[in-house]
């Protein structure tokens, strides 16, 4: 878990103009988890809309020309943001549209603390291709809407989660400190955004292979070798791309997604002996990561027993199987299969 806090936002514009602000969405986190979730529809002034703009977002003049302009919402929304630093994706986009939106309807601009998860990722995950909201929310397995104002500060802020889970990290200012990432700050003056501070960092991808270790329960399994490729029971099967020995991100993006959703918690596993050490490493990793537990032994408390094929049961003994007719053997495909299709929803 990352217990950090912070409120993510994300606007949604009417026109090319920054201060046309026709749509927000805010989410509290507290913690490292999600508190509270609110949105607006906004009135836009002046109340201007472009196609182009209502093509990407769908919000057309006609559900906002009741709704209130952004200065009859603003002590609200001030009041929830408190002190508490924002978080953006796109940052500079967000940050702008809010101080132009404020300067327009003649309102004070507090001081205010922020940084970007587009940053944030690009040290965390540097190895990616993309660093786009949607990309990555797809990469971690994280579902939303996009271009709704709500469920992109949602995805945000699972984003910026799921990078402080994967650093280890105890606060968002450890996370910005192991990134070597100024935060951004912004007021009447302007904004100036998050900036790399010089050095090597601490604590990424590059520098820490082994990043997905944390998830491993201490003194279950043997740290492993973040030289050591991974792979699945099957090569030949594309559904199991994310266990491939030349596709070890993939391993890592499950392991982010799981440590969010816990689809095992309160499950008990036994791993067949059969499978190696490098095809059961990856299983192990997996099943913690997702909440659940490992046993020695097959006894009265176990749920699923993974094998390298399913329905085989010969190393446990006749009278053993007897009793734990509520024991399902899977096969490892089986298992890496069902860790794939998880989502955070």
């Amino acid at each position: 878990m990352f217990p950090a806090s912070f409120t993510s936002i994300d606007f949604e514009t009417a026109s090319r103009r920054p201060d046309s602000a026709c749509q927000l969405g805010l989410v509290k986190v507290v913690d490292g988890k999600i508190t509270d979730q609110y949105c607006w529809l906004i009135r836009p002034k002046p109340f201007i809309f472009h196609g182009s703009n209502i093509q990407i977002h769908g919000i057309t003049p006609e559900q906002v020309r009741t709704k209130p302009e952004f200065a009859e919402l603003w002590n609200e929304i001030r009041t929830i943001i408190g002190e508490s630093c924002l978080v953006a994706h796109n940052a500079s986009f967000d940050l702008r549209v809010l101080l132009s939106t404020l300067r327009t309807q003649r309102l004070a601009v507090p001081e205010m603390e922020y940084t970007c998860t587009r940053s944030i990722a690009r040290r965390t995950w540097p190895h990616l291709r993309r660093f786009g909201l949607k990309p990555l929310s797809d990469w971690l397995g994280i579902r939303f809407q996009h271009h709704d104002a709500l469920e992109d500060a949602i995805a945000c802020a699972k984003l910026l989660l799921a990078a402080g889970m994967d650093q280890e990290s105890t606060s968002l200012s450890d996370l910005e400190k192991k990134l070597r990432l100024s935060r951004g700050r912004a007021g009447s003056w302007g904004m100036k955004g998050p900036s790399v501070k010089r050095g090597r960092l601490a604590n990424s991808i590059s520098t820490k292979q082994s990043s997905v270790l944390p998830f491993i329960k201490p003194n279950q399994l043997a740290k492993a070798n973040s030289n050591e490729s991974v792979r699945s029971i099957d090569r030949t099967d594309p559904n199991h791309a994310g266990v491939r020995r030349d596709n070890k991100d993939n391993l890592q993006r499950l392991l982010i997604r799981l440590g969010f959703i816990r689809p095992l918690a309160g499950k008990n596993f036994v791993i067949a002996r059969e499978l190696t050490q490098e095809e059961s490493q990856p299983i192990q990793q997996l099943i913690y990561a997702a909440g659940g537990d490992l046993q020695e032994d097959l006894d009265k408390d176990t749920h699923y027993v993974v094998h390298n094929k399913a329905n085989r049961m010969e190393n446990f003994s006749t009278e053993t199987i007897q009793h734990q007719t509520a024991t399902r053997v899977i096969s490892a495909d089986q298992f890496f299969h069902w860790m794939e299709s998880s989502s955070i929803s």
